[in-house]
């Protein structure tokens, strides 16, 4: 069902705020149901002609719609400033002594005050015994071998010992008369060598040449001191072995 409240033309599709002018025809606005007040409405009546464009008057105003129903109340409003203090009263008469209370807990002690001066110091005593002598600490361990010294320098080479005398030749056969020639016999064997010749006299030896760099000796581990004859032996048959380890003796 649709209510027609006629002091409310819809004036905003002409653009226009109320009261409407003549171009714009008032058009009923349709509220949905319940809306007070509720008076039925007949059907809408034809649209009448449209009048003339600033040439008619404004109409007169429709009476005052019937007031709604109150709204809900609002929020309250913020508290407002605290006032100014009043003056203070006149002041009332002192009330009696009440009864003396129990006395309180004890304090805590007073900090510690500062120290005294120090006293002159004490006569010195006589010295005591000499106590007895320690024992003797064990023996320290025996150092490492000195490093070997440098290899001498090689001797110039000696002269070459004199060859032995050549034997006699022995004599020559006579010459036989020349045979017929044969056919050519294989090859025989091959002669021994001839007697060497003299040697040749001695040169003069050469310079010697310069020193070597000294071999790094790697020395061999220390072996302890034997205590007597009954572990020498054992003692002296390790360190053979160490020396031929380090590569200082041959084996």
């Amino acid at each position: 069902m649709n209510i027609y409240r006629p002091s409310q033309p819809d004036c905003g599709r002409c653009n226009c705020p109320p009261p409407c002018p003549p171009s714009c025809s008032p058009v009923p606005c349709y509220i949905p149901v319940p809306y007070p007040p509720m008076i039925p409405t007949g059907p809408t009546g034809p649209t009448g002609p449209t009048g003339p464009i600033n040439g008619g008057t404004v109409g007169p105003t429709g009476p005052t719609g019937p007031t709604g129903p109150t709204g809900p109340m609002g929020p309250a409003g913020p508290a407002g400033a605290t006032g100014a203090a009043g003056a203070p009263g006149v002041a009332g008469a002192a009330g009696a002594t009440g009864p003396t209370g129990p006395t309180g807990p004890a304090g805590p002690a007073g900090a510690t005050g500062a120290t005294g001066v120090a006293g002159a110091t004490g006569a010195t005593g006589p010295t005591g015994p000499t106590g007895p002598t320690g024992p003797v600490g064990p023996a320290g361990a025996t150092g490492a071998a000195g490093v070997a010294g440098a290899a001498g320098a090689t001797g110039p080479t000696g002269p070459t010992g004199p060859t032995g005398p050549v034997g006699p030749a022995g004599a020559t056969g006579a010459t036989g008369a020349a045979g017929v020639a044969g056919a050519t016999g294989p090859t025989g064997p091959t002669g021994p060598a001839g007697a060497a010749g003299a040697a040749g006299a001695i040169g003069p030896t050469g310079p010697t040449g310069p020193q070597g760099a000294a071999a790094t000796v790697t020395p061999a581990a220390a072996v302890t001191d034997a205590t007597g004859t009954g572990d020498v032996v054992t003692q002296f048959n390790a360190l053979l072995a160490n020396l031929r380890a380090a590569g200082l003796l041959s084996t």
